[in-house]
């Protein structure tokens, strides 16, 4: 069947490109995985500044932006579910460090965005 044929193709080429260009995670069970992170503490001037980026204010969803998000293949990240506490292996400047999942959101083809929180681990012992 061509359709299966497809999705094995689009499978493997996902596959690759995430490895290759992904950043790096550790879950919280040990495994490496890789998936594209975004963090609203990174580049937050993108709202201000003198550069004209000032405009896109008004198409940014702000309650979306304040959430640190990793985007992965679903297949990487069976198991995971929300509380979980994942790591993103990055410099603490790029927004690397210990998050906590607080969603899970599957977008049907393939990927999921895992919408995270900063760990704290005194919150976490005490909500």
């Amino acid at each position: 069947m061509a359709g299966a044929r497809f999705r094995e193709v689009a499978d493997r080429v996902d596959a690759l490109l995430v490895s290759r260009l992904g950043d790096p995670v550790t879950l919280a069970d040990g495994r490496g995985i890789s998936g594209a992170f975004a963090s609203p503490f990174v580049g937050a001037e993108i709202g201000g500044g003198k550069t004209g980026a000032a405009r896109l204010g008004g198409a940014i969803n702000a309650d979306e932006v304040l959430e640190p998000t990793l985007t992965a293949r679903v297949v990487d990240v069976q198991g995971v579910k929300k509380g979980d506490h994942l790591t993103i292996e990055l410099p603490p400047l790029l927004g690397g460090g210990r998050y906590k999942v607080v969603r899970v959101k599957p977008d049907g083809s393939g990927m999921v965005d895992l919408v995270l929180s900063v760990s704290n681990e005194r919150t976490d012992d005490i909500t």
